[in-house]
């Protein structure tokens, strides 16, 4: 697969900047409890993600650039749902379920590989996945016993999900190169990290862990941020 260069520096540098500046005002917005700003911030930090994704892929949309962006979209609506949530229960579940597509396409589109002939590494080393089974072994087993029964199974399917996302770009190693690789799966495991302090924040500290919307916006925004920087390097050569 040859890899196809960025069609427009300026876009992708423009929309970029304008991408982690929203994110810099948004993160202070919810650190000063300036609601108002977030209800600007927030819902532009997708679009201008997108923008940013399909500016540096030449608005190309093959078939792993429509998973990016359906991945982005889904996104975009579990922000606003969960914006618009406060305390809501429906409003919530409407988010998770929003992301949880977000994860499937992520999953999907993390099978999209530069070498389809190099064999995934978790069939050769599957040891790789027991951290982090154990982390979401561990976090379920704190979470399961404080939410209500009807929550139960959904947090456990979206647990699953995100933490086969996590493996998925586990799976990229060797299939395409270094820095592919290693964006996507830091930014994955960041995008696992937020959404572990949700779930902490709201069913085990009731909504009062110092902070959390912080370091919740945080790890999501560079997250996202991540998962597409390393998504436009998917077709570069493997040895670079």
């Amino acid at each position: 697969m040859l890899y196809h260069p960025i069609a427009d520096p300026y876009y992708v540098n423009i929309t970029a900047a304008l991408y982690l500046l929203t994110g810099l005002v948004d993160v202070y917005a919810e650190y000063a409890h300036l609601r108002s700003v977030t209800l600007i911030s927030r819902p532009l930090l997708m679009p201008l993600l997108l923008a940013c994704y399909l500016s540096a892929t030449g608005l190309r949309l093959t078939a792993r650039d429509r998973l990016m962006a359906g991945a982005i979209a889904f996104s975009w609506i579990g922000d606003v749902v969960l914006m618009s949530a406060r305390g809501r229960e429906l409003w919530f579940l409407g988010g998770l379920v929003a992301f949880l597509i977000a994860h499937l396409f992520y999953i999907v589109a993390f099978m999209q590989v530069a070498d389809r002939e190099a064999q995934p590494v978790l069939r050769r080393h599957i040891w790789l996945a027991l951290p982090l089974a154990a982390y979401l072994a561990g976090l379920l087993s704190v979470l399961i016993p404080a939410v209500e029964v009807h929550m139960r199974a959904p947090i456990a399917i979206y647990s699953l999900v995100i933490g086969t996302m996590v493996l998925f770009s586990i799976n990229r190693f060797k299939r395409v190169n270094n820095r592919s690789f290693a964006l996507v799966f830091g930014g994955a495991v960041l995008f696992m990290l937020s959404d572990s302090l949700i779930a902490i924040n709201k069913f085990l500290c009731h909504g009062d862990m110092w902070l959390s919307g912080v370091w919740i916006m945080i790890l999501y925004i560079l997250g996202q941020y991540c998962i597409t920087q390393g998504m436009i390097r998917n077709d570069k050569p493997i040895l670079t």
